[in-house]
């Protein structure tokens, strides 16, 4: 049987989720491994997202100052939040929601959604991420404090989706979970998988830039400051907060691409890198494992220049012109 590309798309994780496979195997069996791979995104949305009342994450943000039985799955979700958090010097901090709700994100921005009741944490700290204790069947985090994990969890889930694709009878694949992307392999007719990026003048679109998968497992994040009104204050906001402030970040960067060895190391990279700044991200990547970025930038609101390092991300025309295979 000849290889073949299948694609799926559905609602998921607060946007449309894409999972596309590279297979020679029967339409039962491709069937099968879809619905296994949709097992898992919307186990991680109950278990993780911080909309749904019942999830582990919120009954966890309800427990403060108590030590708390949680699953194998939340305890390696923890600690890798955690490895970052220290990595990255606090840049990245999973226990910025309160900050985030005084911003205006306090909702869930799908529609239909939006007037779901939600947990309200304004009025809860934001502190440093040696103050989350994990055990081995138990974690902890002080009175007056709420995690999310909203800046790793997609990248995390990414890694986890291409970990039980790597045991299966698939020759490709690429995975996209809103702006986390994880790719495998080549495509049907045995050339390069190759990723547009979104044009930060107009997101609809692609820009000029592409990503050059390599065959291994390549990992590809996105973040940026996509200003939308408050849900119940008066003003623009993105969700993009700068821990030093708890304020949404001030910073010249419209869209941050960042290639690295893992989606969820990829993920937090991206909006470390917004959070900085043209200026100081490309020094702070290259030292916490981006292997490629692409920085849009903004002057007086508009569009007009870009920093680009590392090999897999260039111009569509330049990949055309040299004939990549």
């Amino acid at each position: 049987m000849r290889l073949r590309e299948l694609s799926q798309t559905k609602l998921a994780l607060g946007g449309d989720v894409t999972l596309s496979i590279v297979t020679d195997t029967s339409a039962g069996a491709a069937d099968t491994l879809f619905g296994e791979l949709w097992r898992q995104v919307y186990k991680f949305e109950r278990q993780f997202s911080r909309f749904l009342p019942q999830s582990e994450l919120s009954v966890f943000n309800r427990s403060t100052g108590l030590k708390t039985s949680i699953t194998l799955d939340f305890r390696q979700l923890l600690l890798s939040a955690r490895l970052l958090s220290q990595e990255t010097n606090g840049l990245y901090n999973p226990f910025i929601l309160p900050a985030l709700q005084r911003a205006g994100y306090k909702k869930s921005a799908v529609a239909g959604y939006e007037h779901d009741i939600q947990a309200d944490y304004t009025d809860r700290r934001v502190v440093e991420v040696d103050h989350l204790v994990i055990g081995d069947d138990w974690a902890e985090i002080p009175y007056g404090t709420a995690l999310d994990l909203g800046g790793c969890g997609k990248g995390y889930l990414a890694d986890q989706l291409g970990e039980t694709l790597k045991n299966q009878s698939v020759q490709g694949y690429w995975l996209s979970l809103g702006g986390d992307i994880a790719t495998m392999g080549r495509d049907e007719n045995d050339k390069q998988l190759i990723l547009a990026i979104r044009d930060a003048k107009n997101l609809e679109t692609a820009s000029e830039w592409v990503v050059v998968c390599p065959p291994e497992h390549t990992s590809v994040a996105t973040s940026g400051t996509y200003r939308r009104k408050g849900q119940d204050i008066k003003k623009d906001w993105h969700h993009i907060i700068d821990p030093l402030t708890l304020e949404p970040a001030v910073t010249d960067i419209r869209l941050a691409t960042v290639c690295a060895a893992t989606a969820v190391r990829a993920d937090v990279l991206a909006s470390c890198a917004v959070i900085l700044g043209s200026k100081k991200a490309p020094a702070f990547l290259r030292k916490h494992g981006a292997v490629a970025a692409l920085l849009q930038c903004v002057n007086d609101k508009e569009v007009n220049f870009e920093k680009v390092f590392g090999e897999r991300i260039m111009k569509s025309s330049l990949y055309q012109a040299e004939g990549v295979a």
